[in-house]
């Protein structure tokens, strides 16, 4: 398995003005015409700004934002689907959502609304009797880090409870996936569990889920941990800082030398 140091010097020279990743982006609506599915190719061009913002690059990449949410508005217009229409337009919707905000820096509730609308027309489809398997553990939560952008609290906890089957929930220095997003819904919306004790409750979790998440190319995925660990912090973060803290979960030996200028910069 490609480690993580690796992963992130390849996407330094994928991203890169003369590399591919940066040639690839470069889509026009001209080339849209040859696109099946226009909004699903919008969701892989954001999937290639965060991980263009992740490694310093975001002077080459921003531009493409509001491309990319013309492309994306027009796969939710058209009802698009690759497969399931509810899971396809909830992916949609989810990653206009993220792209909006990256481009203004402003959280637009209202789309993760529609997000979460999409989201619950997927579930129904699920089978929650049997025993979650892992990717559906992982699944489950981020729609629970869903419900937090779209401020839908009790939406959160109700969920988690038929979920979980009203498994009582305890809060422990070692938290892991669904448990740790559903004690950071419990932060937003209860006052409950400071700063500090998530970050110390999440930190072995996240030190090796973050940086699976990246390897696999699963960028939106980390981005909806890394904003509401931001969210939580009584700090303003531009979206390009937000990005930046993957690397507080990477150990400093695994931090190539440019990511540690870019972090000394910030």
């Amino acid at each position: 398995m490609v480690g993580i140091k690796d992963k992130i010097l390849k996407v330094r020279e994928t991203k890169s003005e003369n590399g591919f990743g940066f040639f690839y982006i470069q889509r026009t609506d001209e080339d849209k015409k040859s696109l099946t599915l226009v909004g699903n190719a919008g969701v892989n061009d954001l999937d290639s700004v965060i991980y263009g913002y992740s490694v310093g690059f975001e002077s080459l990449y921003s531009q493409f934002l509001p491309r990319i949410i013309d492309w994306l508005n027009e796969g939710i217009s058209n009802k698009e689907s690759a497969g399931e229409v509810n899971f396809h337009q909830c992916l949609l919707t989810s990653s206009i959502a993220f792209a909006y905000w990256i481009n203004t820096g402003k959280n637009n509730v209202s789309l993760w609304k529609n997000a979460v609308y999409w989201q619950e027309q997927w579930n129904l489809n699920l089978d929650y009797s049997v025993p979650l398997g892992k990717e559906e553990k992982e699944e489950f939560a981020i729609d629970l880090l869903r419900y937090i952008q779209a401020k839908e609290y009790d939406k959160a906890i109700k969920h988690y409870e038929f979920v979980t089957k009203g498994k009582l929930f305890k809060f422990s220095t070692r938290l892991t996936g669904y448990n740790l997003a559903y004690a950071y819904c419990l932060h937003f919306s209860e006052g409950k569990y400071s700063v500090d004790e998530l970050d110390k409750a999440g930190k072995g979790f996240l030190e090796k889920h973050l940086q699976m998440l990246y390897i696999q190319g699963r960028s939106v995925e980390m981005l909806y941990w890394l904003k509401t660990i931001c969210d939580a912090r009584e700090k303003e973060y531009t979206p390009e800082e937000v990005i930046y803290t993957f690397y507080e979960f990477v150990k400093d030996e695994d931090k190539p030398d440019f990511v540690k200028a870019l972090l000394k910069r910030k």
